[in-house]
């Protein structure tokens, strides 16, 4: 059916009159089928009409709005990767800090356990030498002790054997004999 319309289409291209007699053959071909041409063309305009309204007033603001959404959706996209990166090089960072706190608080405890140990062991040094020097002392009390002893008892013994040679003798002793016994006791009392 279509080869039958091209040459009546070619006609009407040619000149005024053939396009008279075209539309006429387009009207016999058309016409069983109960198209009217010039109804067809006031509905081809018609649809044209409708169409362009509908595209820019319709169609085009929904795709700039389709171009707006995806546009907001790309950036959002970058911007949430942009987000991911951001928080791993945070949790990164977070994870380099929490080491490095982790390091210095094993060195501030160790530096703690070392000045402690050397606070202890200063302590127990002060502590042994507070103690050595009070058994220096306390021996040496001991000893100044145990001389005043001695020469205590070695006057009460002279003394003694003294008092009792005048009564053994029955007389008062010359200062050499006092001075003989007294040495005598003296010997006696260091040999024991």
């Amino acid at each position: 059916m279509h080869h039958e319309i091209l040459p009546f289409l070619t006609l009407a291209a040619d000149s005024p009159s053939a396009m008279d007699s075209g539309l006429e053959a387009v009207k016999q071909v058309l016409g069983p089928f109960g198209v009217k041409p010039m109804l067809l063309l006031a509905q081809i305009v018609n649809f044209g009409i409708v169409a362009a309204v509908i595209y820019y007033f319709a169609v085009k603001p929904v795709i700039a709005t389709v171009d707006t959404r995806n546009k907001t959706i790309a950036d959002g996209l970058q911007n949430a990767e942009e987000v991911k990166r951001k928080l791993a090089e945070t949790e990164a960072k977070q994870a380099e800090v929490l080491k490095q706190a982790s390091l210095e608080g094993k060195k501030v405890i160790a530096e703690a356990r070392d000045t402690g140990k050397a606070l202890v062991d200063k302590a127990a040094q002060d502590a042994t030498r507070t103690a050595e020097d009070i058994i220096k002392k306390g021996n040496e009390a001991v000893a100044l002790e145990r001389q005043k002893m001695l020469s205590d008892l070695r006057r009460e013994v002279a003394t003694l054997v003294v008092t009792t040679a005048n009564r053994v003798l029955g007389r008062d002793l010359t200062a050499d004999e006092r001075a003989r016994f007294n040495t005598s006791a003296a010997q006696d009392l260091s040999k024991n």
